[in-house]
């Protein structure tokens, strides 16, 4: 699914947030949309569901055509609906999602895969900035079919941006690569489902009790974080372990060079970690 323009307020730093309870504090990757033909037709089966017979004025069916006429199409519908992908793409997004780690206990989601919400790069600001000021000049109502699924593609692109920005410098090809990958996932995994998302009361109420538990398993200490929606989880973890943003986004980034995915997350969950216990050792010694 994909990022549409009317559901993100522009003007804010875009994080994405997967139907996991992870993701929705570690601001993790995905693409969406909610489309207006979808509000259209929950209200029309909530209306019918009252009555089996509906009576409409000539003026009132008049008014129902010109607004099935003007209803949000879904922009580049090609793209977003296909299932067939390049090989390097394909592979790629198989090799992601067999990394991937259920959370122990029931709802948890997954456990993180992906290091992000971090301060971007100079270059990958720059480019954000690029794609921003190219959808404000395209206009998020743009009738034109190619220019609005221009603002659409963008749109998708500033969320890659955003979240893999930090690591080294992209290009918009780069941000594409990574908007692939997404969508094959996708597609592989509605293909193979992995594991059934819980709802209601199975889910815990610390989104993180699985990571925590993670953590233990391993070894590590995690210091005692509040998730707080708009804040990088990560950065709170590094200051509450006594280590600088600074510091922290060079490590990560140094880890970065050499390492990705599960490795690179618990490479930086051990930095955290190892920095914490030697912290919170030093204090205890005062």
């Amino acid at each position: 699914m994909i990022a549409t323009c009317r559901e993100i307020d522009l003007s804010i730093t875009i994080t994405t947030m997967p139907t996991q309870s992870y993701a929705r504090v570690l601001g993790l990757s995905s693409t969406y949309t909610r489309s207006r033909d979808e509000s259209v037709s929950n209200r029309g089966t909530s209306s019918a569901t009252a009555s089996t017979t509906v009576s409409l004025s000539a003026a009132a069916e008049q008014a129902a055509r010109n607004d099935a006429s003007t209803r949000l199409k879904l922009p580049d519908a090609s793209y977003w609906m296909r299932k067939d992908f390049p090989d390097d793409i394909l592979a790629e997004a198989k090799a992601r999602l067999a990394e991937r780690q259920a959370a122990p206990g029931i709802g948890d989601g997954y456990l993180p895969s992906t290091i992000s919400n971090l301060p971007l790069l100079p270059e990958n600001q720059a480019l954000l900035d690029q794609f921003r000021q190219e959808m404000k000049e395209i206009g998020h109502n743009n009738s034109d079919p190619e220019m609005n699924a221009r603002f659409n593609r963008l749109l998708n692109l500033s969320l890659r941006v955003q979240i893999e920005g930090w690591k080294a410098p992209m290009s918009e090809a780069d941000a594409q690569r990574e908007l692939d990958i997404q969508q094959a996932m996708a597609v592989v995994d509605a293909e193979n489902p992995t594991q059934t998302l819980v709802t209601g009361s199975d889910v815990p109420t610390d989104p993180l009790a699985g990571w925590r538990l993670r953590w233990q398993q391993e070894g590590l200490t995690m210091p005692s974080v509040d998730v707080t929606p708009g804040n990088s989880l990560w950065l709170d973890l590094a200051d509450k372990a006594g280590i600088s943003q600074d510091e922290f986004v060079a490590k990560a980034r140094e880890l970065a060079t050499n390492l990705k995915g599960n490795a690179l997350t618990q490479a930086v969950e051990r930095f955290i970690s190892d920095r914490y216990f030697a912290t919170t050792t030093a204090s205890a010694k005062e």
